[in-house]
């Protein structure tokens, strides 16, 4: 269910507006319009990393917890600068976690496959299996390391919103 109160005048913010709201919608409670601000309401993953807003404007207020998600709303004035800012921040939350879970599924996935190779091969051939460590650096440094893939972070620090266990 989506609550939405807004003034928009042009179709150039309603594109935009759109734009926001079908790249977050799966995640998406409500936006509210309040008198001075506007807030965005969303469940996420309580084992998804949040960053820890250092921003004056913007405030992040943690308005449930149940099933696994976290409800966090996302609180700004209603500034153009403003409401861009927690936009850009709730899409990069987003893109962040499910590029996290992501290579958290694939990592799983080769340590299975690593496993059945284990359990296949004899000792030997074992033996000999090697890995160029080089190669895995030349990877890892070519797509960028996670500090560098999200870009500007200035003023965000990041924090674990719930506790991860051991699976």
């Amino acid at each position: 269910m989506y609550i939405i109160h807004n003034n928009i005048n042009t179709s150039n913010d309603m594109s935009t507006f759109y734009n926001f709201i079908s790249k977050v919608e799966p995640y998406l409670k409500t936006v509210r319009k309040l008198k001075t601000h506007v807030s965005y309401d969303l469940f996420f993953s309580d084992k998804w990393v949040m960053p820890k807003v250092v921003n004056n404007d913007i405030e992040v207020v943690k308005a449930g917890n149940e099933n696994g998600f976290v409800l966090l709303s996302f609180v700004c004035p209603i500034q153009e600068k403003s409401v861009n800012e927690v936009e850009e921040l709730i899409e990069q939350i987003i893109k962040t976690n499910r590029e996290r879970e992501e290579k958290d599924k694939l990592f799983r996935s080769k340590v299975q496959e690593l496993k059945s190779i284990f359990e296949r091969q004899n000792l030997e051939d074992l033996k000999s299996l090697k890995f160029d460590v080089d190669e895995i650096n030349s990877i890892i440094n070519s797509n960028g390391e996670e500090s560098n893939e999200t870009g500007d972070r200035t003023g965000v620090v990041t924090a674990e919103i719930g506790t991860e266990t051991d699976s």
